[in-house]
């Protein structure tokens, strides 16, 4: 794929996952700046830049495809970068008062309703110059935005696994929508030769309305699942490049997990608790100290309780699949069962279709049971890694 084709998807920012581009980026990426991408050409090797521009989506370069071409990822980074070395960050504490104090002195004398509004302004400005410091600190800028990156990137790995369950939601009701047409036939047979009602057939309709239904909404979802991943790593929405399997999720690989050493990855982690321990560190104030010494204290709460929460889902979603695998096992048994009673006259042509489509269905909703553990896991390594502290949204 070629490189324009990525950066067109930038102008798509309705689907999920993105919000509105600052102007200022957009004005100031200039061709020296780089325009096509986040990084400048040289920050990359031509291997590396290769690989991100290929047709194919590797679940390992995600983070390096947001960073580079999603539309708001590379809006703030482009626009930091631009910044860099225009007094935005770092600002001085006697710098800031100095400034209030003369934008105070140039408003006033000239009118009473002049000189009280200026002295509101001040009075505000003045009660918020701790804040102003702590955001315009380069590191809790950085943090935030890289937090912003790593979000984002999760969400699309997400979205990515919605890919392939809402394909598979497709086959659920393409198999249903097969299998109560059949049944829809056989009560429209039955009404026929005097052994069914009207209200049989008029249920079974039903059920074939719901079913078409149900058929299109997953489709839908494909579709915009599908989308939303492409426009969010750069490409057209209608662009076709290849999109990676979702890596496997083992039971060892969740045995070994330890919470007690997660949990203490996870703080030590959290872009949350380093935005909060830097803006502690910068605070002049007492009264400004003792807030943030309270919101570092919740977020890392918060943090010990969102590893809590995703491990407590993780270990659900690994018994889903259990039982899901067990229901497969069951519906195969009695397929095999029926079939053979079918050759001997045992069971009906009908219970061996009906015991077909249970085991068919069965299949595949251990399918998606395991897109589920794997959607559980990564969001647990992605809270352990990083995210935890900002509470749990999913």
């Amino acid at each position: 794929m070629k490189l324009f084709g990525k950066r067109l998807g930038a102008a798509i920012l309705a689907l999920t996952l993105t919000a509105a581009v600052p102007v200022s980026a957009s004005t100031h990426a200039t061709v020296d700046k780089a325009p096509k991408q986040t990084s400048y050409e040289r920050e990359r090797s031509q291997e590396e830049w290769a690989t991100l521009r290929d047709n194919i989506i590797t679940w390992d370069e995600i983070r390096d495809l947001v960073h580079e071409y999603n539309p708001k990822v590379s809006a703030v980074w482009i626009n930091y970068r631009d910044n860099n070395d225009t007094g935005t960050y770092d600002l001085d504490y006697d710098d800031v008062i100095s400034n209030i104090e003369s934008t105070y002195e140039n408003a006033i004398g000239k009118s009473d309703a002049g000189d009280a509004s200026a002295e509101l302004s001040r009075m505000q400005s003045l009660a918020t110059v701790d804040t102003t410091i702590q955001n315009s600190n380069r590191e809790v800028v950085t943090l935030g935005y890289e937090k912003t990156e790593v979000t984002t990137a999760e969400a699309i790995k997400q979205q990515i696994i919605t890919i392939y369950t809402s394909d598979l939601d497709t086959k659920v009701s393409e198999l249903k929508l097969a299998h109560d047409q059949s049944l829809l036939e056989q009560a429209q047979r039955k009404l026929q030769v005097g052994s069914g009602t009207e209200l049989d057939v008029l249920t079974a309709q039903k059920t074939v309305k719901d079913d078409e239904a149900a058929l299109k909404a997953s489709q839908a979802a494909h579709i915009k699942a599908l989308q939303t991943v492409l426009v969010n790593l750069g490409w057209t929405y209608d662009a076709a490049p290849i999109i990676c399997q979702v890596p496997d999720v083992t039971e060892e690989m969740i045995d070994a997990i330890n919470m007690e050493e997660d949990i203490k990855k996870a703080i030590a982690n959290s872009y949350t608790l380093k935005i909060d321990e830097k803006k502690l560190a910068l605070a002049e104030s007492q009264s400004t100290a003792s807030s943030a010494t309270i919101t570092l204290s919740t977020d890392t709460n918060q943090a010990q309780s969102d590893m809590t929460a995703k491990y407590n889902a993780l270990l659900n979603a690994e018994n889903e699949y259990v039982k899901k695998q067990l229901q497969e096992k069951n519906m195969l048994d009695t397929l095999d069962k029926v079939t053979r009673g079918f050759a001997t006259g045992a069971n009906s042509q009908r219970e061996v279709e009906n015991a077909q489509f249970n085991y068919d269905t069965a299949k595949i909703n251990t399918e998606l049971a395991q897109y589920a553990l794997k959607g559980a896991y990564f969001t647990y390594i992605s809270y352990r890694d990083g995210l935890a502290g900002s509470g749990s949204t999913n």
